[in-house]
């Protein structure tokens, strides 16, 4: 459980979490996240239980980088959709005369793909401490059932987890949007940059 509170999961997932300020909504995007993280997981230790395979160290440099681009990519991904939920206006002819219309482009379900928090979970799962509070002890465990199920409770307690953050932030950041779209949009600016600090932190670790 205290695996899923890690800066780069948190950071990912908050940005769905911001796109769609809903309680329910938000926590499932943690577990979605946390599914990817799971198939990650459960197929690096499969590869250690059955095939007897030891991870090359740059296997775990490489899985760092793309966290690190991963949050990069969030980062300007949310901001740019952002700059698209400001009012504004379009004009257009019909014939002879012109029309303004004015809209924005409000946050929404048709932003964020179907499998994206999954993806991101998978990025995750394959890198970071993955190794250290899973990979390493499964090797530790006489019997495959018993390493299995270290795997089973492992991700279930990062599901639980990172569901219950996603209702959290998602009553959090529903209530930033009712106090005032000043405050929402302060607040998403503040988690967009933050990701992409870190994943610009994450990417010098591991080059």
């Amino acid at each position: 459980m205290r695996h899923a509170f890690d800066r780069d999961h948190v950071a990912a997932v908050t940005h769905f979490i911001s796109l769609e300020p809903d309680p329910v909504k938000s926590a499932w995007f943690g577990f979605r996240w946390a599914l990817g993280h799971a198939v990650a997981v459960l197929l690096l230790g499969s590869m250690i239980l059955i095939l007897q395979l030891k991870l090359d160290p740059a296997f775990e440099r490489y899985a760092g980088l793309a966290v690190g681009i991963t949050l990069i990519v969030l980062g300007v991904w949310r901001l740019a959709l952002l700059a698209q939920e400001r009012r504004h206006t379009h004009r257009h002819a019909h014939r002879t005369k012109q029309h303004a219309h004015e809209h924005s482009h409000q946050p929404g379900r048709e932003h964020v793909h179907r499998f994206a928090p999954t993806l991101v979970g998978i990025v995750h799962g394959a890198s970071g401490t993955a190794e250290l509070f899973v990979l390493i002890p499964i090797t530790l465990i006489s019997t495959t059932w018993m390493a299995y199920l270290y795997i089973g409770l492992f991700s279930l307690g990062c599901a639980a987890t990172m569901s219950a953050y996603g209702y959290v932030a998602g009553r959090f950041y529903r209530r930033a949007t009712q106090t005032g779209q000043r405050i929402y949009r302060a607040l998403v600016i503040a988690t967009s940059v933050s990701g992409l600090v870190l994943g610009a932190v994450w990417i010098l670790k591991n080059l």
